[in-house]
This record gives C-alpha cells, structure tokens and sequence, in this order.
C-alpha cells in the first residue's frame, strides 16, 4: 500500500471536482436543497384546518372550551352552527375537518373527516387540551393525566421523527450517487487504465477516490445538520460532535458501496439503473418515514441489514433521547456502519480490474 500513490489520486480527483462547477452545484447545494424542501414539505403541524364548536350544554363550559380553542394556531374555530347535525353536514361537504358537540348533559361527541391522519391528530391533540384547561378551571381533571414524557415533547411534531430520517436519507444517497456517476465516469473515459498502467493497485485507487470524496462529504454533512437545526429549529439534545461523526460514517459506508456498485456497471446510466433498487429499499425500509416496527415480520431483517435503519434510529436516539456510546443502540450503529463500509470496499477492491 503506497499512501504516496493514494495522496496523489485524491488531489487529482478532488481537483476534477472542483473545477467541475455544475459537479460541485451538485454536491453541495442539491442536499441542502433536498432537505430544505422536504422539510417545508413533510413533518410539519397543519394549519388552517376548519373546525365547528356546537354548545347546547351547561352555561359556561362551551364558552371556556371556545376560548382555548380559538387560541389555536391549527384551528380555525367556528360557532356559527345551530345544531351538530348541520356541522355533520358542512363535514360532509367538505367545508369542516370536525366539529365538537357539547350535548346538553355537559358530555362531549367529537365528530371528524378521519380521511386525513396527521389532520386528525392534530385535531385531538388541540381538543384535548382544550379540554384539560377547562376541567382544570373548574377544580377537575380528566380521569388519564398524561405526564411528561420521559423523552421528546408533549405533543410532539411529526417532523421531530422524520428529520433524523431525512437526515439520514440525504446523507446515505447523495454520498452513493456521487461516488457511484464520477467514478464510473473516470473508468469507462480511460483515465482509471492509465492510473493502472503507472502502478497503483486497485486498493490504492479506491482509498484515494475515497480520500477525495471524503472532503466533499464533510460539507455535506455539515450543510445537512445545520440547515435541520438552525433552519427547522429541530432539537438536538445529545452530542453534536457524535450526531455529526456517525453522519460521516453512514456517508463512507454509501461511498463504499458506491465504489462496489461502479465495479458493476457499464456506464453511468448503467449505475444509476443499479442504485435505484438500493435506493427505494433504503428510502422505505429504514424507518425514515415510518417506524420500522410497523413492518411485516418478514421483511424486518432486510430492513435491520441495511445501515440507514441502524443510523436513523441512532439519530433519533441522539437528538430526542439524547443518548451517547454507552447506549448500545448508538454503539451498534457506529459499529454496523463501519462492518458494512469495509466491507463494501473490500469487496470493490477484488472486483475492480482494469478494462479489457
């Protein structure tokens, strides 16, 4: 092994890169691009969402309820309904997501569209706590106390769960494409015959293209978690150092697997057609945008093979939970990352031979 050798192959290629300027656009603008989007796009609280009140209780309760809900910055609360059938009605329509009847024995009948899931969420978590403040106004309380939790908020967003998932698929698949188009690209242009034809070992050009590469990946990363914690306002309550190294590692383990999947391919059209079943799989398979213990029984051991589950599982654990490496859930995922990196490249480095 010639580090000289693997010195030299990364300043060529991270010079190539560099004067690439659409390349290097790619590199580093389209992930913060990706995140910016899919953070404005997915994960966020809705607003503005049509919600009728219905009072024919006792004198006081309806009008306390309506103040706490109209303090809503989800609901747009109306009372101009005389009777809850009129209310069902206009949810039939489509001009209402729900409404609340307080019936004239002081009992409550919440009537809902339950065609949206993250709109009806957000509806009983709004309802509920109407409902709390004004028991507790009058000395009373609902029969479950829901206590602070033992990690996350409250009432949590739905993007304080995705953003470790779109973290993780950002980093996972800008790292795969990236090593993946310009290495083929440098193998089938002649360039990696003439790079053989000085010396270098198979070994030696992976590590390099690796080296170059790696520059690249710590801007990304960096790009990736400042934008979801200063852009998002997303918490982080463990260590950033450990959220931003295991970020670097799942990148090098994509990278790696790049470099194997470019042994492969013919072309570069050839090599995106060989990353899109590795990326989908990653994509739902992960728990990126669900929890991976929804999964069928069956298919939970390719999820668990693949390193972006153990990642964005760790990442929840380290900006919700706040956990460091001496939760084993953290630890496997450095280790996991790591197994599957080397492995990948040691299996480019048998694969990889100069082109006939």
């Amino acid at each position: 092994m010639n580090f000289t050798r693997i010195h030299a192959i990364a300043a060529r290629k991270f010079a190539s890169l560099r004067r690439d300027h659409r390349t290097f656009g790619f590199i580093v603008v389209m992930p913060a691009i990706q995140i910016v989007l899919m953070g404005i796009a997915i994960g966020q609280t809705p607003t503005g969402l049509d919600f009728a009140l219905v009072d024919e209780g006792p004198s006081g309760m309806g009008a306390s309820i309506m103040g706490h809900l109209a303090g809503s910055e989800s609901l747009v609360l109306h009372v101009d309904y005389d009777s809850i059938e009129a209310a069902r009605d206009a949810i039939e329509a489509g001009e209402l997501w729900g409404a609340l009847h307080v019936t004239p024995n002081g009992a409550l009948e919440l009537h809902l569209d339950n065609s949206n899931q993250q709109v009806t969420n957000t509806i009983l978590i709004e309802v509920r706590n109407a409902m709390t403040a004004t028991l507790e106004e009058q000395g009373d309380a609902l029969p479950l106390a829901v206590a602070q939790p033992v990690y996350g908020e409250r009432d949590p967003a739905f993007i304080d769960f995705l953003a470790p998932g779109i973290m993780t698929l950002v980093c996972f698949m800008f790292s795969l494409i990236l090593t993946t188009m310009a290495f083929v690209g440098e193998r089938y242009d002649g360039t990696l015959d003439r790079v053989f034809a000085a010396g270098t070992t198979p070994a030696e050009v992976l590590l390099g293209h690796l080296a170059a590469f790696s520059t690249i990946l710590i801007g990304q990363v960096s790009v990736v978690i400042l934008i979801a914690t200063y852009g998002f306002d997303i918490p982080i309550h463990g260590s950033l150092l450990l959220l931003f190294l295991l970020a670097l590692l799942l990148g090098w383990a994509a990278m790696c697997f790049g470099l194997f999947v470019s042994t492969k391919a013919r072309s570069e059209f050839q090599a995106m057609q060989l990353n899109m079943p590795v990326m989908f799989p990653v994509m739902l398979l992960s728990g990126i945008l669900w929890p991976v213990q929804a999964l069928p029984g069956w298919i939970q051991p390719v999820s668990w093979a693949l390193p972006s589950t153990w990642t964005a599982e760790a990442f929840r654990s380290i900006m919700i939970r706040g956990w460091g490496l001496e939760h084993p859930e953290v630890a496997t995922a450095f280790v996991f990352d790591l197994l599957f990196a080397l492995l990948a490249l040691g299996i480019a480095s048998r694969t990889l031979k100069v082109r006939d």
